[in-house]
């Protein structure tokens, strides 16, 4: 896979070759989160698209169809809902007017029968039966005519057939797609994805594989530039994960409150609730809980070399227990999994998705600067398996790091299990206008010049110091 992106953020011009283990490494502010995160964006935004799309386009309807008795004031309202009381649970008129939790049962393959059965049911309601029904409430409140009533039904059914227009209207998915794009790509760059100090750029990225074009975007302000253009054709991968946070694996499963509450009656378009990368992990991750498959991970040839690397960091196995989460030792022992160290959970998240089964041959797998809380030693096994996970499954993986150590580790396993021509290494470099990446690939000394650059102005300026504190001591 090939990603070419210009304005995004603070990049320029940059192109990277995603064949297996991608290595970035630049300064602080460089850049380099950027390209994993506009990665999984695309790749999160279509990732069983046409499935989503259904399910989306059938809670829309709904959310649309608990409306229509808002039409009808209270008198006539009551007086439907009395004699939807009646009928039996299939029918649509009870599940809109009578008890709207019979409509969780509507399977989305069936939302558009669905709709025309309601069309129908309520096309033959008539005014003489609802104001038998209702004929205390009419009673009492003012009168409520017939052509008033006619008036109230033409406009329920109005909605009724618009709801089937909007749910109707992209056949194709090509206006879903793009929505779910523009979406992910605003969750993850909290709605600006332009560089900060030219916010009106046209923003570029490109993503192709096989020699074939996968996504194709252009946008500016926000919004594509040519709203009719095809911007998707195909993925690379059936899934990406995005690891830059070892806290994802605690209890604590908090989602972002807005993109929770995320939603729009403007559009079904616009009805997913899109999380963000570690929202979406969360809840993967809790999920996978159920699915626990270690055992017969160790016995997959092709995972062995893994999975003894994570048994020596993690020889124990993850439970669910009143409704909290644990990490079960070999001897037994339980842990709750937020009293892990900071390292091991590192560690614990690459352990539940290979054991649930997510990584595979194609699983765009993102590892945001995971050598943050570990130790050298642990560095360095978290780089075999980094590799591992590229030599044995085939899966491709996007890494950014700061540290010296485990890109030694990293380059020195890649030359151990021979993948170096499935290895890239890129270097941030700063530009008047913004940041390119460089790939380094033939010079990788110049990512170690890079890092050894800091420790020699820390050792000169130490060794300054001893000098002048042992002339002291000699005073």
């Amino acid at each position: 896979m090939q990603l070419t992106m210009d304005n995004v953020g603070i990049l320029k011009r940059s192109t990277i070759d995603v064949n297996g283990l991608t290595v970035i490494v630049g300064a602080n502010n460089s850049g380099k989160s950027t390209v994993g995160k506009t990665a999984y964006a695309l790749i999160r935004a279509v990732e069983r698209y046409e499935i989503r799309a259904a399910f989306d386009r059938c809670n829309y309807a709904i959310s649309l169809l608990r409306e229509i008795p808002s039409i009808f004031p209270f008198s006539a309202k009551d007086a439907i809902r009395s004699i939807a009381k009646q009928f039996p649970d299939d029918n649509p008129l009870k599940a809109v007017f009578s008890d709207q939790n019979l409509l969780k049962r509507i399977e989305y393959s069936d939302i558009d029968g669905f709709i025309d059965r309601f069309y129908n049911s309520l096309s033959s309601l008539e005014f003489d039966e609802v104001e038998k029904s209702g004929r205390v409430l009419f009673d009492l409140l003012e009168d409520y005519s017939k052509s008033e009533f006619e008036r109230d039904k033409f406009k329920a059914l109005d909605n009724v057939k618009q709801i089937d227009r909007l749910i109707n209207g992209d056949p194709d998915l090509k206006k879903y797609i793009r929505e779910a794009i523009r979406t992910q790509l605003g969750t993850e760059f909290a709605n600006q994805i332009a560089p900060a100090k030219n916010p009106d750029s046209l923003v570029s990225i490109d993503m192709t594989a096989e020699g074939k074009s996968c996504f194709r975007i252009q946008m500016q302000d926000g919004r594509f530039v040519e709203e009719d253009n095809n911007v998707f054709n195909w993925s690379p991968y059936d899934g990406a994960f995005y690891i830059d946070d070892p806290f994802v694996v605690e209890d604590d499963w908090q989602f972002s409150n807005q993109n929770l509450r995320m939603s729009t009656k403007a559009s079904f378009l616009n009805s997913r609730k899109v999380l963000s990368h570690r929202d979406d992990l969360r809840l993967r991750l809790k999920n996978f809980h159920q699915e626990n498959m270690w055992e017969k991970v160790q016995m997959n040839e092709n995972f062995k070399r893994i999975s003894d690397c994570l048994d020596f960091v993690l020889p124990g196995s993850f439970i669910s227990e009143n409704e909290s989460e644990y990490y079960k030792g070999i001897d037994g022992a339980k842990l709750n999994i937020s009293n892990l160290a900071t390292g091991s959970k590192m560690f614990s998240i690459l352990k539940m998705l290979i054991a649930a089964g997510r990584i595979t041959e194609r699983t765009l797998l993102i590892l945001d600067e995971p050598e943050c809380h570990l130790h050298p030693e642990w560095q360095n096994r978290f780089a075999e398996i980094v590799v591992l996970l590229v030599k044995e499954i085939g899966c491709h993986i996007i890494l950014t790091t700061h540290s010296q150590n485990f890109l030694l580790a990293l380059d020195t396993y890649t030359r151990k299990y021979k993948i170096k021509d499935k290895s890239n290494f890129y270097q941030a470099r700063k530009e008047e206008d913004g940041v390119v990446f460089e790939c380094s690939n033939s010079n990788l000394k110049s990512l170690y010049a890079d890092f050894l650059h800091a420790f020699s102005r820390m050792k000169r300026m130490y060794d300054s110091l001893a000098y002048e504190e042992s002339v002291d001591d000699l005073a």
